[in-house]
């Protein structure tokens, strides 16, 4: 009788930690960072196993966890062996157990307690002509092949507590939406875990050093039509002065005015809440709106005039017959908010970056990104200086929170520690007007990213890496918003 044949042995291989928490970063417990440190990762080579091997930071001993994709897809925890006492027995017994895992059945790692179907954020569920045009330019060719590799992991993590993300993501709403999952990705990678089950606010973030609520809002074009810039100097100051703002205005006003306050709800009790907006009235507006919001939430403007600073109290913003008061940390009710939030950087080019690093996406498509940056790493220039950064170099580094402020409220009534969000740009007024910034060691100011897409003859072939700035005749130079 012939025997049977074994199953070829499992190919494992490290991961990037980066590539571990695009495919399952979200299903650590925030807890565990106080329990155990990560110190590699692992995967079968058809990433279907994934593994840790890890440090107890009590008993200083050595240990791994190994991930399966449950009925949703979702990688879960499906074994745990701790008190090794050396690493390197313990990378062994890793190694051994994930390839006994890969010759597992997907069945063996389903957990029996799923409610609802996979998520699915990119096959259609309406009709092709409403569909919003980038999410069309999203699923469809290389040029944001990277972003929707990230996104897809991602995906089968996001928790839809209204029932009508994927239809509001695929259609009208597909911006307001993509700016919820970056504040999703944006804090997991911080360390925080979204708390199931609450539908007001948007998000209810906990991790061992703190938590707090976040609810997400966009500046959405009029009646559906982007607006028309300026396109003369005074013009455009006037429409960065008072446009912008009161639109803003609305936006944030509107959240101090629900019938139910986000910060009455019991899970709130004693936690800071936040407001995170984004701006996407037209175009590229994002980058002039981290000083159109900083003038609105703080009610002061700073300028130089004869070569001196000078600082203004702002009374109120004019647009034609439009009128909003200045300084929402003034109005009535605001103290209730702890700060506002915004990053400019938070769009779709930003997955199509990370995507890159992440290691997913058309490898012969090439990405620049350039702009002007804020940091504290020369004192004595504080003014923003440019930089031009190649994405598809194996040096690129980006993380979510890169390009973060957070504007704190002096008057809140539960303040918002700045530890709470490490990597972000903190903003603080003080008394006289002036404003405390804490700034990391690089912050982008703005930033525009080209993406270099080569004719489908050439894709798939190992390429020469472009010079900045400058691309082959063939290739199709293509511009994201951020």
């Amino acid at each position: 009788m012939a025997k049977k044949a074994k199953a070829p042995a499992a190919r494992i291989g490290p991961l990037s930690k980066v590539r571990f928490d695009a495919l399952a970063g979200y299903a650590r417990s925030p807890n565990i960072v106080l329990i155990i440190e990560e110190l590699e990762w692992y995967s079968t080579a058809d990433e279907r196993i994934l593994g840790i091997l890890t440090l107890d930071r009590i008993d200083h001993d050595w240990g791994w966890v190994i991930f399966g994709r449950d009925e949703r897809f979702q990688f879960r925890a499906v074994d745990v062996n701790v008190s090794y006492p050396t690493i390197e027995k313990s990378r062994k017994a890793l190694m051994t157990k994930l390839a006994e895992h890969h010759a597992m059945p997907d069945q063996e790692f389903y957990q029996g307690d799923a409610e609802s179907p996979p998520m699915d954020f990119f096959t259609p569920v309406v009709e092709e002509r409403k569909l919003h045009p980038i999410f069309k330019n999203l699923v469809e060719g290389p040029k944001y092949s990277s972003a929707r590799g990230i996104i897809e992991p991602m995906m089968r993590f996001y928790e839809d507590e209204d029932g009508n993300f994927v239809e509001q993501f695929q259609t009208v709403a597909f911006d307001a939406r993509l700016w919820e999952l970056y504040l999703f990705a944006a804090f997991i990678e911080l360390g925080y875990a979204r708390v199931p089950g609450v539908q007001i606010p948007d998000f209810l973030l906990a991790s061992p050093f703190g938590a707090f609520g976040l609810e997400a809002s966009t500046i959405n074009p009029p009646n559906g039509e982007p607006v028309k810039l300026p396109n003369d100097r005074a013009g455009m100051a006037n429409y960065l002065e008072n446009y912008v703002p009161l639109k803003l205005a609305r936006v944030l006003r509107r959240k101090l005015e629900k019938k139910k306050p986000y910060w009455k709800s019991p899970e709130m009790e004693g936690l800071p809440f936040v407001l995170a907006v984004q701006d996407f009235h037209t175009p590229g507006s994002m980058r002039f709106f981290t000083q159109a919001a900083t003038e609105y939430v703080f009610g002061v403007r700073h300028s130089i005039k004869d070569g001196k600073r000078v600082i203004e109290r702002i009374d109120s913003h004019l647009w034609g017959k439009a009128k909003e008061k200045s300084g929402f940390f003034s109005l009535p009710e605001s103290e209730n908010v702890s700060a506002v939030v915004l990053n400019p950087q938070g769009t779709l080019s930003k997955f199509t970056r990370l995507g890159r690093i992440a290691g997913f996406g058309d490898r012969s498509v090439r990405i620049i990104r350039r702009g002007l940056a804020r940091g504290e790493l020369n004192p004595d220039n504080p003014m923003p200086v440019p930089f031009l950064h190649e994405v598809h170099k194996a040096s690129y580094s980006e993380s979510w929170v890169e390009g973060m402020v957070v504007l704190h409220n002096p008057r809140a009534r539960i303040p918002l520690h700045p530890q709470m969000i490490p990597g972000a740009a903190h903003e603080f007024l003080q008394e006289d007007g002036r404003i405390m910034s804490l700034l990391p060691a690089f912050h982008p100011h703005l930033s525009e990213t080209i993406i270099l897409v080569p004719d489908k003859s050439e894709r798939g072939t190992p390429k020469p890496r472009a010079k900045p700035g400058r691309a082959k005749a063939s290739a199709k130079r293509k511009t994201g918003n951020r």
